[in-house]
């Protein structure tokens, strides 16, 4: 079935139509009986696209592969529309990145090695699904049922999107206007101010982890690799590994002082349809965290304004202090 875009013509916000994604399955509390991303049972998902082999015959690491329920299809036969009820097809490409073989895993819990494998792999399939088409490349980890997990079993997706949304093209644009007005780039010159005011920093060893000052929600955490610059795709070796060391225990942090909440992890790649160098000069990937503790009610869903009902000064210190024991 042809994936769309719709847009409001009140708002002018994008809209995914894609019904397929309601016949996913939904086993996110079962047990790893029949999972189709355990070992064994490969035959149940699409054709690989990557795997990281580990000793054995057949073992492997890290599978990544199509989704089955896609958000965008690679084509689409659909014409567009405009007027009051406009369309135009949602093209791209979606795949799922099995993290760990054993169903049970999380990121959390994963060694230096192990989490430097899912690194690797997510820029490895980023590369392999850039340009020149598609304008995105979308990386996420949806953890537990309030995040959107439909699989217990630990995975990673990447969606490729040939159009890139508003939301996207708003972040970039005002990255573009700070390096165009001071010749440096916004992600930059918010770790130095972040690093200057202290008030909300988590730790600082080679990734600047803080808590946003204008945080959409409690906990909403950001990580910045001092070796980032440009996109995901074009990650140093270096950026990744700073990144492995300090993820697993920011994540055994979160789940300390929330009691293990669910949460959306999204990787802030970049745009993958721009020449590498020209990215790099105002462009810097980096990681951020939602932890899913509150809901949208009236005024979120009325205004679009989100009410964080703590502070991020109150809570970086609380977190930094629980990652610190959690390393």
């Amino acid at each position: 079935m042809i994936t769309e875009t719709r847009v409001d013509a009140e708002t002018g916000e994008w809209r995914l139509s894609a019904p397929k994604r309601a016949e996913r399955p939904d086993d996110a509390r079962r047990a790893s009986t029949g999972c189709p991303f355990c070992p064994g049972h490969e035959e149940q998902t699409p054709p690989e696209r990557l795997r990281v082999p580990a000793a054995g015959d057949g073992a492997w690491r890290v599978r990544a592969f199509a989704n089955k329920y896609p958000i965008v299809s690679p084509a689409a036969d659909l014409e567009s529309a405009t007027g009051l009820f406009p369309r135009f097809p949602a093209t791209g490409d979606h795949e799922v990145l099995v993290e760990s073989p054993d169903h049970d895993w999380d990121l959390k819990s994963a060694t230096y090695e192990q989490a430097l494998d899912v690194l690797g792999a997510l820029r490895e399939r980023s590369r392999a699904l850039s340009g020149p088409r598609p304008a995105a490349v979308v990386v996420f980890r949806n953890y537990g049922v309030a995040a959107g997990a439909s699989l217990r079993h630990p995975h990673s997706q990447l969606v490729a999107l040939d159009q890139a949304p508003p939301g996207l093209m708003g972040r970039w644009r005002l990255a573009r206007g700070h390096y165009t007005d001071t010749g440096r780039r916004l992600v930059d010159d918010l770790a130095t101010a972040e690093r200057t005011a202290a008030e909300r920093v988590v730790a600082d060893n080679g990734v600047l982890v803080y808590q946003p000052y204008a945080a959409a929600v409690p906990h909403q955490t950001v990580l910045v690799p001092g070796d980032g610059r440009g996109t995901l795709a074009d990650a140093t070796d270096d950026g990744l590994a700073a990144v492995a060391r300090i993820l697993p225990p920011l994540l055994r942090g979160l789940a300390e002082v929330l009691d293990n909440p669910a949460y959306n992890l999204v990787v802030h790649a970049g745009p993958s349809d721009v020449e590498a160098k020209e990215v790099a000069r105002w462009w810097q990937w980096h990681v951020e965290i939602h932890p899913r503790t509150t809901t949208f009610a009236g005024l979120e869903l009325a205004t679009g304004l989100l009410v964080n009902p703590s502070r991020p000064e109150e809570t970086a210190p609380e977190l930094a202090k629980a990652v610190s024991a959690a390393r």
